[in-house]
């Protein structure tokens, strides 16, 4: 019993040292998993904001295509093939499809910006189908590109990009390639069908 007694402040200092190696181990290993899934989470949430772009880009495409064949702009032949209604609504789904993958991952900014980018779409799918819409096709698409501007803004703030502040870094280039054709004024209507050129690819990013 005395030998016990005399043991007993070694095995109660065993015991401290083993929880306090546990609770360390414990710890680090909790840390290293939360930065694993918070990683996986970054990336997903990436992901989720380029599917959600390539989709809505895929809606802006079908939309001018559809205004083109329709007379209501100048002819772009560079988007290719022609489209339908059907084509449009499809696209739209895709679109709804993967905007929920940006409401479940994104950040609330992130969310509010690509809201503003899609409702701006929503005015060129007005036009696209022969509806009124409350601005013209040309600033219509002056207005989704600012959006889609935005975006690309706000998302790369979030992930950590440096934006480098250039002026026009983010502007639509179709948007301006069809504003130097409608002449000076911003405000004016793209060209009628009387005096529509017929058109290639624009360089710079569509």
């Amino acid at each position: 019993m005395q030998s016990f007694l005399e043991q007993l402040p070694a095995l109660i200092g065993v015991l401290l040292g083993a929880i306090g190696a546990y609770s360390v181990t414990a710890l680090t290993e909790r840390k290293r998993w939360k930065r694993q899934l918070a990683t996986r989470w970054d990336e997903r949430r990436v992901m989720a904001y380029m599917e959600y772009a390539h989709a809505i880009k895929k809606t802006i495409s079908i939309c001018l295509k559809l205004a083109s064949q329709r007379d209501m702009g100048v002819e772009l032949k560079f988007l290719a093939p022609e489209y339908s209604d059907s084509d449009l609504a499809a696209a739209e789904e895709d679109r709804t499809v993967s905007w929920e993958a940006v409401l479940l991952f994104g950040s609330d900014e992130a969310i509010a910006a690509g809201r503003k980018w899609h409702e701006s779409v929503f005015r060129l799918e007005l036009i696209a189908g022969g509806q009124e819409a409350d601005l013209p096709l040309n600033l219509a698409i002056e207005a989704t590109s600012r959006a889609r501007g935005e975006f690309y803004r706000v998302v790369k703030r979030e992930i950590g990009m440096r934006e480098t502040g250039a002026p026009g870094t983010y502007d639509w280039q179709l948007n301006n390639f069809l504003g130097k054709l409608s002449g000076p004024s911003p405000t004016e209507s793209l060209p009628t069908r009387e005096a529509k050129p017929e058109l290639g690819r624009p360089s710079g990013d569509a």
